[in-house]
Formats: structure tokens, C-alpha cells, sequence
């Protein structure tokens, strides 16, 4: 007994450094693809145990060839690594790993048998189809339905023969197996052109006792094999009470497309369509404010979002604006128009505010059409979709007013504006719709529409006219900024920040510097932010907006500081800079802001400047600012360690003296070793120190021995404590070899 556990022992161990040796010649950089799969063949030829088997084989499907095969074959029968073995197998590009698949066939029984037909399937052995088509009557239904696919991959004459001839037969349980393969080989027909043979057998499959599955592939082929002569057959499905015939009815028309296809879907609209009635009249929320006495929150564009379906419900309560009257009881006041007829109606806090009335319900069906229609792309469904965003229910005006985004042209604006002067996902839906637009034409027919519309009409108008960005329609947005309504003059404002020249951005800083009211300065201050974000002179624009700062009012000047700091340049960081060092608090504030979130390298000498000089205030945090440039933005090494060099020397605090330090270790460099070790000296930051020394040094030792030795040398008698001392010890030690 003992001799016999002695020998297995070894042979154990034997299989073992075989494995061993095979993996180092494999991991080897330099060797060559026919000496790892022969380290490979070796591992699967030892006595090694089946886990450690199964990488090589599955390194074999990148490595093996025809010398591999010998070595696969007898794992195909075993059951923890025939599945592995048939990795290499189905890659190995060489007859033989189709003949030992073929060969296995006859030898093996249950799930082994229906992995090897499978493999066969993957490679398309057109060779193993004589074997194969006996397997279809296998009394085991796993190995029937394997065989059954297996022949729809392989395809070809005698594959669709057996396939078809086993159809009407096969029991239910390869039923539905025997009908993929038949699926499998008239696709293979068609790619090859013969689209004649593979109409007929996607005939027999969706006329077949298929699973539904397989009737609904095969009607998609039948379809898409015929293309336009498919149609009929499209149409019958779309007519077809069943859903899932609907849904592959759909599906399959995007894919086959044609103005064909889009007839048809137009006419099946049609028949769903109602008669064209009076449209629904629409609920549009105008202003809505909550609040008592003269604290009032605006909340129009929450309860505008908020409609469904053409109606409102709501409650007047806090959570729709915080409380901004404290202490006093509240209500909720709201101008709005159902079908152009504007009223007035007051709700006290904590009742329910309903408002419109809501319409019928889409049909799924309709609006389901319309979206396909938008999706073929077709002239033909323009007039269609155009007609369903005029009348219907909701849900079909929502669903059309989305696709004509996409196929509409300029006839469909003025459906579009009315749309938009609505509330909710309808209205949303108009202006989402009248931005994506293409084309000059739609452009011309929103301006020519922007100079005769009126109250909401001219507000979505200008809207649209911003989001497009559309610059001819400047002098009415001009004139716009001025209007007597509210509504209209924000929205005017807003464009103008989005379509404005340098030559006409005087008007947006004028409307900042002096606003009718808060909600224009917030107005002006986000224009004026999109208008010089996007101006390419920026040291034109810069110019302009230090024209103004000297007599803005102080949360003017906030506003055009930051704004000069998102464009960054050369003007606008010398204008920056002269405030930060202005003797105006609040501007030295704002400036000092606006550099310490400086997105470019050339704002540190003016950081570094006050950081050292400037308003003792913001000394701190301007020297943050430049700390944060040389950690984060794009500056050559060299820089980088002389700013960190700059910033130690103005550093009064540790917390800033720790954040250089961790600049240095992240970007090492011998000059920045020389500076971490100097800061040994620093008894609130030594620990520290002596980290970052330990790491640069880790990463710059080659090449730089002598030096790390030194720092080393410098850490260790620090004696900073900790796994730092251990560290310089050892690298110490490494240096000096």
C-alpha cells in the first residue's frame, strides 16, 4: 500500500512539474506559436488532473492546428472537459478537427453526443450531414433537436431536404428545433441569392404546426424574402387581432422599408383614424404663482409640466415652491385658457386644483403605427402623421407631434406652434419637435411665424428660435427684450444669448447691468453666460464685459466675473486678475473665486501673486488655486515642480503644505525628492514628508541612486515612525548595492 501511494505520489508530482514547465513556455514573450501549442499538447497528453487541463484546451482554440487534434479527440468522451476540448475544436481551422467530431458521433450518447452536433453545426461540416440526418428521428429529443439545428447551420440541398421532409412529423418536443433549422437554411438560401426556394420553405414553416416562436421568424423572412411583393402579407398581419403578429408586423416593416411599406402603414392608419374633428381645446397654464401677501413663488413651469392628458390636477401646497410666505396661509393663484378662453382661478393651501378636461385614450395600435411611420422615414407618411398631430386622442397628437420632429417639414410648424402653446408632454413634445427640424425652409417659416404671433404664441416662437439658434431672427428678438410682457421679454433673452454677435452683446450686458426685475438679471446672467461661451473672439468679448464691471451693481459684477472665467484668455484673466486686487471686498471675493477655478496653466503667476501679496483674505485661497493647477491641469514636469517649489515657500499651513506633497509624489522627480526631504524640518507635516519621500524615491531609483540614497539617508534619521522608516531602510539598502 505504501508503495503503491509512493509511486502515485510521484507520478502526481511528475504530471505536475510537466504542467509547470509547459506553463513557462507558454507565459515565455519569445515563443513561438508552434512550441506553446506543443507545451499544450503535453499538458493534455500528462497524467495532470482534469482542472488543469482545461485552460490548455481552451489556449489551444487560439494556438492548436491540425497537430492538436490527436490529443482533443479522446477528451470529446470526457465528461469534464469535453465541452473545453470542443473550444479548440470548433477554432482549429483544419479538416481533421471535423473528422475527429465526426468520428465521435457513433461513440458517444446524451449531452456529449448533442455538444459535439453542435460543434459540427458551428463549423458548417457540410461533411457530417449524412450522419446527422439519421440523428433527426433520435429517440432522445435533446440529440434530435441538437441535429435538427446542427443541419440548419450546415444548410445546403440535402439539410433542407431532411428538414422539410421532418417537419410534419417530428414530435412536438423537436417540433419547434426542427423548424429553426429550416429557418437557418432559407436564410442561407436567400444570402445566396436563391430567394425563390427560400420564400417556399419560410412557407412551409409559418403554414407548419410550428411553435409560435418559429411561425413569427417565419413570417418575417417570408416577408423580407419576397420585399415589395411581401406586403400583402405584412398588411394581414397588421390587421391580425393577435399582438405579437402586430408586433412582428411592425418590426419587419422597418426592416424591409420602402415607400411601399409606408403606403401600407399609412392606409392602416387611416382606417384607425377618426374622422377629422374639432381639435381638442387645449389647456394652456399661462402664470401660476403660490405664496400670500408680497412673498410669492412663481410655479408656472410646475404645474405646466405637471398637466396630463389636456387636464390638471394638482394641490396648493408647499411642495410646489418650499413655503415663501412663513407663517401665513397660502394660496395658489393660476391664469390659464382652455381653447384660447383665458381665466383667473384662486386655491387656498391644501385643496386640490383641477383644471381641462382630459380625452379619450390612444389606441396602443395607432400610436404604435405612427412611431413606425416615423422610423421608415418616407415621404408618404408626412401627411399621415401630420393629419394624427391635428385631431385624435392625446396620446396619438403626443406620438405624431414627436415623429414629425423627424420626417416633418415646414408645412408642419404651424401644427407644431399650436401644440407648443399647450401644457405638459404634448406641449413639450411641439418644442422638441420645432428644434429638431431640419432644414433653411423651417427656419424661414419660424420667422416668418415669429413676426405675426402674439402672447404665447410669440414666447414658444422665440423659444424655438433660440434652441435653433437661429440668427436672422435677431432684430425681432432685439425689439422682443423690450415687450411689455414678461413672458415674451425672458424668452427674448434668453435667445438672444443663443443666437446674439459680439456686435449685439451690448444689449445682453445692459439687461444684466440694469434688469426690470430679478427674474431678468437671472435671465440676463445665464444669456450673457451662453452668448461669450460661444463668441470666438474672446478677447473682443472679454474686453466688453470689463467695459461694464466698473458700474454694475455687485451681483452684476459676480455675474460677467464668472462668466469671464468660463471663457478664460488673455483679457480675461488680466481683468480677473485687477479685481481680485481691487480694494472692493466683495469683488476681490468674486475674483479670487473665479481664479481658484481657473481651467488653464497661465493663471498661476497671478495666483501665486496674491496667494504672496494680494488681499489677505483670499491669500489662502488663492494658493489653493494654484496648488489645484499644478495637480490637475496639463503642465510640463519641470513647471510643475518649480510651482510646487513657489507654493511651499508661500504655504503657512499644513494643510497646504500636505497638498504639495502629494503634487510631488504623484508626479516624482529628483528635484521633487530634494523638496519632500525638506520638509522633514516641518513638524506639522513630517510624517507626510516622509511619505511622499518614500514614494518618489520608489519610483525614480534607477538612475537616480546616489540621490535616493541621500533622502533615504535624510527620512531615517527624521525618524518619521511608521512603515516609512522601513521603507527608506530598504531602498536604502537598494541604492547603495
Amino acid at each position: 500500500m505504501l508503495k503503491t501511494r509512493f509511486f502515485v505520489s510521484c507520478a502526481a508530482l511528475a504530471a505536475a512539474v510537466a504542467c509547470a514547465m509547459a506553463a513557462r513556455a507558454i507565459a515565455q514573450d519569445g515563443t513561438s506559436a508552434q512550441e506553446k501549442e506543443r507545451a499544450l499538447i503535453e499538458i493534455l497528453k500528462s497524467d495532470a488532473p482534469p482542472q488543469d487541463k482545461a485552460i490548455p484546451c481552451k489556449q489551444l482554440a487560439v494556438y492548436g492546428s491540425k497537430e492538436a487534434v490527436p490529443a482533443l479527440a479522446p477528451l470529446l468522451a470526457d465528461a469534464q472537459l469535453s465541452s473545453w476540448a470542443r473550444i479548440a475544436l470548433e477554432a482549429i481551422p483544419d479538416p481533421a478537427a471535423d473528422e475527429a467530431l465526426r468520428q465521435a458521433l457513433g461513440k458517444l450518447q446524451g449531452r456529449l453526443l448533442v455538444g459535439v452536433i453542435n460543434s459540427l453545426g458551428v463549423r458548417r461540416d457540410a461533411g457530417s450531414v449524412e450522419a446527422l440526418v439519421p440523428r433527426l428521428k433520435d429517440a432522445d429529443p435533446e440529440v434530435a433537436s441538437a441535429a435538427a439545428v446542427a443541419l440548419g447551420r450546415i444548410g445546403g440541398k440535402a439539410a433542407c431536404a431532411a428538414l422539410e421532409q421532418a417537419l410534419s412529423g417530428a414530435p412536438p418536443a423537436v417540433r419547434g428545433a426542427v423548424a429553426e433549422g429550416c429557418i437557418l437554411c432559407a436564410e442561407k438560401l436567400l444570402a445566396a441569392g436563391q430567394a425563390a426556394e427560400a420564400v417556399r420553405l419560410y412557407d412551409v414553416v409559418r403554414k407548419a404546426d410550428a411553435p409560435e416562436p418559429r411561425n413569427l421568424e417565419a413570417i418575417r423572412g417570408a416577408i423580407l424574402a419576397r420585399q415589395a411583393a411581401g406586403v400583402p402579407i405584412l398588411v394581414e398581419c397588421l390587421q391580425s387581432p393577435d399582438k405579437d403578429l402586430f408586433a412582428i408586423a411592425l418590426s419587419t416593416a422597418r426592416e424591409l422599408g420602402g415607400p411601399e411599406v409606408a403606403n401600407a402603414l399609412v392606409q392602416e392608419l387611416g382606417k384607425m383614424q377618426p374622422a377629422p374633428e374639432q381639435a381638442p381645446k387645449l389647456l394652456v397654464i399661462k402664470k401660476a404663482q403660490y405664496g400670500a401677501g408680497q412673498q410669492w413663488a412663481d410655479v408656472t413651469d410646475k404645474l405646466a409640466a405637471a398637466v396630463s392628458n389636456n387636464s390638471l390636477s394638482i394641490e396648493a401646497s408647499n411642495n410646489l415652491a418650499g413655503d415663501p410666505a412663513q407663517g401665513q396661509v397660502k394660496e395658489l393663484r393660476v391664469t390659464y385658457s382652455v381653447g384660447g378662453e383665458e381665466k383667473s382661478v384662486a386655491v387656498p393651501e391644501g385643496h386640490m386644483l383641477q383644471l381641462g378636461q382630459g380625452v379619450p385614450e390612444a389606441n396602443p395600435r395607432q400610436v404604435a403605427l405612427i412611431y413606425a411611420l416615423g422610423d421608415l422615414g418616407q415621404p408618404a407618411a408626412r401627411a399621415a402623421v401630420l393629419e394624427a398631430a391635428k385631431t385624435g386622442s392625446w396620446g396619438t397628437r403626443v406620438a405624431a407631434i414627436h415623429v414629425l420632429g423627424r420626417i416633418g417639414e415646414a408645412q408642419a410648424v404651424p401644427v407644431l406652434l399650436e401644440a407648443a402653446q399647450g401644457a405638459g408632454e404634448l406641449g413639450s413634445a411641439a418644442v422638441e419637435s420645432l428644434s429638431d427640424l431640419k432644414g433653411n425652409a423651417v427656419d424661414a417659416a419660424i420667422v416668418g411665424g415669429l413676426e405675426k404671433a402674439e402672447g404665447p404664441a410669440r414666447a414658444v416662437l422665440i423659444q424655438v428660435v433660440g434652441y435653433r439658434g437661429i440668427g436672422s431672427a435677431v432684430p425681432v428678438l432685439l425689439k422682443d427684450v423690450n415687450s411689455q410682457d414678461d413672458q415674451i421679454r425672458l424668452a427674448a433673452l434668453n435667445a438672444l444669448g443663443m443666437t446674439v454677435g459680439l456686435d449685439n452683446l451690448g444689449t445682453i450686458i445692459e439687461r444684466l447691468v440694469k434688469p426690470k426685475d430679478a427674474a431678468e438679471a437671472e435671465a440676463a446672467s445665464t444669456a450673457l453666460f451662453l452668448a461669450c461661451t460661444r463668441m470666438p473672439d474672446r478677447n473682443a468679448t472679454a474686453d466688453k464685459l470689463l467695459a461694464a464691471l466698473p458700474g454694475a451693481p455687485a451681483e452684476a459684477k459676480v455675474s460677467i466675473l464668472e462668466v469671464l472665467g468660463a471663457m478664460s484668455g488673455e483679457r480675461a484673466l488680466a481683468g480677473v486678475g485687477a479685481a481680485a486686487r481691487s480694494g472692493d471686498d466683495a469683488l476681490a471675493d468674486a475674483a479670487s473665486r473665479v481664479l481658484g477655478g481657473w481651467m488653464s496653466a497661465d493663471a498661476g503667476p497671478v495666483l501665486l501673486e496674491l496667494a504672496t501679496s494680494g488681499n489677505a483674505k483670499y491669500r489662502t485661497r488663492a494658493l489653493r488655486g494654484y496648488i489645484r493647477i499644478a495637480r490637475q491641469l496639463d503642465v510640463p514636469l519641470a513647471d510643475r515642480t518649480a510651482m510646487c517649489r513657489e507654493a511651499l515657500k508661500a504655504a503657512q499651513r499644513a494643510d497646504e503644505k500636505k497638498l504639495v506633497l502629494e503634487v510631488l509624489a504623484r508626479y516624482p522627480s529628483a528635484e521633487g525628492l530634494s523638496l519632500a526631504v525638506a520638509q522633514l524640518s516641518s513638524g506639522d507635516v513630517k510624517a507626510e514628508a516622509a511619505q511622499a519621500a518614500v514614494k518618489i524615491a520608489e519610483k525614480i531609483l534607477p538612475g537616480n541612486a546616489a540621490a535616493v540614497a541621500d533622502a533615504m539617508k535624510a527620512v531615517i534619521a527624521a525618524g518619521p515612525g511608521g512603515d516609512a522608516a522601513n521603507r527608506a531602510k530598504a531602498l536604502l539598502d537598494q541604492a547603495q548595492k
